[in-house]
């Protein structure tokens, strides 16, 4: 099952990639956007809503009143009640409702001051019709806000040209003698845009870093132990530069799962390796190790990066004892269910390797790369030759001394290597042997 030599290297690092942190910022921002054009479409209905309710009230109470005329209210209302019900309707509510702002909004505030203007004017109050245009720039400055919250800058200007050249023509339409009147609202209007394209700025940016924050999170809950990711949290380490360093790899492989998956379906397949999985993450990281990648029914880790570790060989080592008695106990669960037990071989090795974000630049993994991540891949290989859970290699039993017992195993030739490999096994107790006690091992 696990990838051994060369064909271990040329394995692609992108088993469980994420996606690049673009990928990220598009998501955090693109949910922004719904989100705000959501709050746009209600607060549109609500507001038309309740302005034809208070002219309503207001006429009932007041009669000789001359506010927005009515017929003009309903139908905003009804414009606004058509674009909620789109919105609801499509996968590009955001752009739609950034539409709305000048296409109805803008039309509808226009044509209101328009009549309202008409109608002061059939009674006789010139004075006050002159003055219902001049409270456009209002209107169409909170406009141009709101569609400051698409957070598209496209969307801004256009809202903005639609906003000036309507406020313009409703003060030329009443005053065209008021020239410098309409450069002031066109100025006015104009630095209202500037300030509003300035703030999508920082909104952007802020959405921007939330989305490298999450993003960075992300990988340190996945690639490392909790202790691990929380010194890196603290000395603010980047991960993704390349460096060499000397580590201790751990393959995990389950064995004959082919065989076993032949006789499940889907379903429990999936569950059978991520209970699996789940339970053996637990023990290496709670050993401070770093998961490099799942491999199907196996996983890759390594122990003394990206936080130098010392005893990174022993760390592995006992990690591994950990990982086979964790495996008897899901065994002991999976027989009360009437499930047939599982088997896993582990190799260790330490070297030197080479860390850093390797792959494309949409889909990169933090992994190690070198001899050494063969070697280790072989030597979780013989494990099924040997026929024991764990085999540990010469440079890592070096490394530990005197504080776990190793019995040599034969030494074997595997590719690559021009002199046979000496590997150790563990003292393993009967719980650390696990199933491998009572079941013949295939080769």
């Amino acid at each position: 099952m696990s990838p051994t030599g060369a064909d271990h290297e040329r394995s692609t690092v992108e088993k469980n990639a994420r996606p690049d942190w673009t990928e990220g910022f598009a998501r955090v921002l693109a949910e922004e956007r719904r989100w705000n054009s959501r709050q746009i479409a209600v607060l549109r209905f609500l507001a038309a809503s309740g302005l034809l309710l208070l002219s309503l009230v207001y006429s009932a109470l007041h009669p000789g009143f001359i506010g927005a005329p009515n017929n003009v209210l309903a139908l905003y209302v009804v414009a606004a009640g058509v674009v909620l019900w789109v919105r609801q309707r499509t996968s590009r509510a955001a752009q739609l409702d950034a539409l709305a702002i000048p296409l109805v909004d803008m039309p509808m505030v226009s044509l209101l001051l328009w009549v309202s203007t008409q109608r002061l004017h059939e009674v006789g109050a010139h004075a006050d019709a002159s003055a219902v245009p001049l409270q456009g720039v209002v209107y169409f400055a909170l406009l141009i806000f709101l569609a400051s919250l698409s957070l598209d800058v496209v969307q801004i200007y256009l809202a903005a040209a639609v906003a000036i050249g309507l406020q313009a023509w409703l003060i030329y339409a009443e005053r065209p003698d008021l020239v410098f009147v309409i450069l002031e609202t066109v100025l006015t209007l104009g630095m209202t845009t500037l300030l509003c394209v300035y703030a999508r700025g920082r909104i952007v940016t802020l959405v921007e870093v939330v989305a490298r924050e999450q993003l960075r999170r992300e990988r340190l809950g996945r690639y490392f132990s909790p202790q691990v990711a929380e010194h890196l949290e603290q000395h603010s380490a980047e991960l993704g530069d390349g460096e060499t360093r000397e580590v201790t790899l751990l393959f995990a492989d389950l064995r004959d799962f082919t065989a076993l998956a032949e006789k499940l379906d889907g379903r429990e397949i999936v569950a059978t390796l991520n209970a699996f999985h789940t339970r053996m993450v637990e023990q290496l990281f709670s050993f401070g190790g770093t998961l490099d990648k799942y491999m199907g029914d196996g996983l890759m880790a390594y122990f003394g990066a990206p936080v130098t570790q010392p005893d990174h060989a022993e760390r592995a080592v006992r990690c591994a004892l950990a990982m086979q008695r964790e495996l008897g106990r899901l065994n002991d669960e999976r027989r009360q269910r009437g499930q047939s037990a599982l088997r896993m071989g582990i190799g260790i090795h330490t070297g030197r390797v080479t860390l850093g974000d390797i792959g494309a630049p949409r889909r990169r993994d933090y992994t190690a790369v070198g001899d050494t991540v063969n070697v280790a891949a072989r030597i979780e290989q013989l494990t099924k030759v040997h026929g024991v859970p764990i085999l540990v290699s010469e440079e890592t039993r070096r490394r530990i001394g005197g504080d776990i017992a190793f019995t040599p195993a034969e030494p074997m030739r595997v590719k690559g290597k021009s002199e046979p490999l000496q590997t150790h096994v563990p003292a393993l107790t009967a719980a650390d042997a696990g199933d491998w006690t009572s079941t013949p091992i295939a080769s």
